[in-house]
């Protein structure tokens, strides 16, 4: 069969150390005897500590392990990530933790990169090249990072600059046409000063989704090219400067909605012309007469200053964001040309974080303060060529934002207690301010001649104030072993609804419970976490249909509730075996909305039904093995991935044509090292058993349109 695996050569000279690391999910690590798990040692708390000190489920991942696994985007990590769901809509990235991420409006979890905020999803694709580590926190963060993380955060951090000249290229082919090529160059300038340069070029010709109109056009395809320069400056003894820029341009018709039935026989009715549409009814199959695709710049740069003085660490992390975005779409995603749509939109965004860091005798102590300003624009236009009623052919629509500002505040403190050598109690509290103010214009067209404002041109202000706790306690059994209990709370910022004259809906929130024990055991070889939490969320931002308008409502209450295990087994220098397992029940506790797969029947109470991307059980296990050095030099290392998710819904009606059933993904990697640890060549193969599986969904008048899954 055509595309059978997934080939990548790798090449590489004078490569750094960090990228050879063999430890199974090898953050910065204190190395112990071979058999032993390494110590991860993260900063997603703002202060360095093991993963297994910190009193929270957290995750974190190498970049060698993202890269021996082929983790390319930051969809892959919810195949090694607990309670994690992720999906691709036109090069953005969707993320879910615990059934909490984006339903509607904001992000529900944070995307931070080198300490900076990342207010939209495709921000967070930058970061994929040279990384040190990926840290992920689950739960609500709202005292330490504030807006937008109700579901969680998750941390890239890219790889400093070292005092060693060295580099690496790396170069991929595999099937679908794609290739990636990177290189990295590290120059130690002198004794204070390092430099790092990183260049990524990616392509995929052919799509995983095929147009079967003569000449149409195949989707999930494109080009990228990104860069990344880091430069890190040693002032003093005490005081140091980290300086970076990243750039990135992306193109073409990226992934896209897939119709699983044909328009129902109201839309027909309504729109006659729908009874030609051609409608594959395949997984990977389109029959779109429009162009796709997205056109992508961003552009970044960082400051992070860190001062020690007087027993102090005094930090200030700077960042300035501009990203400006075009799409093209095709919403009806049929052959009848029936709604051709266009998207521009451009954002600047500054942030700057200050926080100090010291003891107070027993009391550890962290105070800080934020400010972001964001500024966008957004212009959305609907073409109906054929009208689509009750609009007549001919007749378009434009919703469009001008100078959307946000301006956040926030100012929190979090202490640690230790009343005893074993025993510690955890507080923090964290003040937020959130003022957003646009001008506004819905504008609507029957035909050329005949204009109509649907929302006249104004102007709005809203602004929000809240207040996010975090109390817990932490209690270390033994060296190996600590028990933890916390209570925080976490918000989901509200705005300006786009569609429907900028009526605002509220902010999203969350109370949240949770207990675990972390355990290092066996002499170090297994490091086993379980973890239980439950949440209660208010003002659920969602889609509801009012009359003709689907806008962002507080319509909806939520209860979620569930367990995580997540181990990693070392019983011998060759065998590495990792495993998570999350059991999750999030349903909704009061929710009322119309579905327009079934409008005639009215709006439905949909109260107890599952939350969208809220599997209720998921699970996925590795294993690695390193071979003893092969006759012809060097050695091999081997690893298998297997992932199972139970069947998850994408809407809250959780009908049939809402489900993707359970499913179980398989992917594998052969790797050959040299002797002197400088090439490696790697075959590799995602999907192995090629199965279909859907990451996204969506409906409208009739029509479910949904995304499926990497391919093989």
């Amino acid at each position: 069969m055509k595309h059978a695996v997934r080939i990548s050569l790798c090449a590489s000279a004078m490569m750094a150390p960090w990228l050879l690391t063999t430890d199974a999910w090898g953050a910065q690590a204190e190395t112990g005897p071979a058999s032993m798990v390494d110590e991860l040692v993260v900063t997603a708390q703002k202060r360095s500590e093991t993963v297994q000190d910190i009193p929270a489920a957290i995750t974190a991942v190498s970049g060698a392990v993202l890269q021996q696994r082929g983790v390319s985007q930051p969809e892959g990590l919810q195949f090694i990530v607990p309670s994690m769901q992720a999906g691709r809509l036109l090069g953005q990235t969707a993320i879910t933790i615990r059934g909490v991420g984006l339903n509607q409006g904001s992000p529900g979890v944070a995307i931070h990169v080198d300490g900076v905020y990342q207010p939209r999803p495709s921000m967070g694709d930058l970061a994929q090249t040279d990384i040190a580590r990926v840290e992920v926190l689950r739960g609500p963060q709202g005292t330490l990072y504030g807006r937008n993380a109700n579901g969680g955060v998750v941390n890239f951090v890219t790889q400093d600059p070292t005092d060693r000249f060295e580099g690496y290229v790396l170069g991929s082919y595999a099937s679908y046409d794609e290739g990636r090529l990177q290189g990295v160059l590290n120059v130690p300038v002198n004794e204070r000063i390092r430099a790092r340069l990183v260049l990524d070029s990616w392509r995929r010709d052919e799509g995983f989704v095929k147009n079967v109109l003569p000449g149409g056009q195949d989707v999930d395809r494109g080009r990228a090219t990104s860069g990344r320069f880091k430069l890190a400056v040693d002032v003093t003894d005490d005081l140091a400067l980290d300086l970076s820029a990243t750039g990135l341009h992306s193109s073409g018709p990226t992934s896209y909605f897939t119709l699983s039935n044909k328009p129902s026989a109201d839309a027909v009715a309504k729109n006659p012309y729908l009874a030609t549409a051609i409608v594959p009814l395949q997984p990977r199959r389109i029959s779109a007469d429009d162009p796709i695709g997205a056109d992508r710049s961003y552009a970044a740069a960082g400051a992070i200053i860190t001062w020690k003085v007087a027993g102090l660490q005094v930090k200030s992390i700077t960042g300035y964001q501009r990203l400006a975005d075009q799409e093209q779409r095709d919403d009806d995603a049929i052959n009848v040309n029936g709604l051709p749509v266009e998207r521009w939109a451009r954002s600047n965004t500054f942030t700057q974080e200050v926080n100090v860091a010291g003891s107070l005798g027993a009391v550890e102590v962290l105070v800080g303060a934020f400010y972001m300003r964001d500024t966008a624009y957004d212009k959305l236009h609907y073409n109906f060529p054929l009208g689509l009623s009750p609009l007549p052919a001919g007749s378009t629509l434009d919703f469009e934002s001008f100078d959307y500002v946000t301006k956040s505040y926030a100012a929190f403190v979090d202490l640690t207690w230790h009343l005893t050598e074993r025993a510690k109690l955890i507080g923090g509290l964290r003040y937020s301010e959130d003022r957003q103010s646009d001008v506004q214009r819905n504008f609507l067209t029957f035909g050329p001649a005949a204009p109509i404002d649907t929302c006249p041109l104004q102007r709005n202000e809203i602004q929000f104030h809240s207040t996010t706790p975090r109390v817990g306690a932490q209690y270390d059994v033994s060296d190996n072993s600590n028990l933890y209990a916390t209570f925080s709370k976490g918000l989901k910022i509200g705005g300006f609804n786009p569609y429907d004259c900028n009526q605002v809906f509220k902010p999203e929130k969350v109370t949240s419970y949770e207990a675990g024990w972390k355990n290092k055991l066996l002499d170090g070889a297994l490091l086993l976490n379980v973890g239980a939490f439950y949440y209660d969320y208010t003002d659920l931002q969602l889609n509801q249909v009012v009359g003709l308008v689907s806008k962002i409502t507080n319509a909806a209450a939520a209860r979620v509730v569930g367990a995580e295990l997540e181990s990693t087994w070392r019983p011998d220098p060759h065998w590495t075996l990792t495993g998570n397992l999350s059991l999750l029940k999030a349903t909704y506790k009061d929710f009322v909305n119309l579905d327009t797969l079934t409008p005639a029947l009215g709006a439905q109470d949909v109260s107890g039904n599952y939350l969208s991307n809220a599997p209720r059980v998921s699970a996925n296990v590795g294993l690695t093995y390193d071979s003893e050095p092969i006759a012809f030099g060097g050695h091999v290392r081997t690893l298998l991935d297997v992932s199972y998710r139970s069947k998850i819904y994408f809407r809250e009606f959780n009908t049939a044509l809402d489900a993707q059933r359970a499913y179980v993904l398989l992917n594998a990697s052969v790797i050959w090292f040299s002797a002197d640890d400088k090439y490696q060549v790697r075959l590799f193969a995602q999907n192995l058993t090629n199965k279909n599986y859907i990451v996204r969904m969506s409906s409208s008048d009739g029509s479910v349109a949904k995304i499926g899954g990497s391919q093989r």
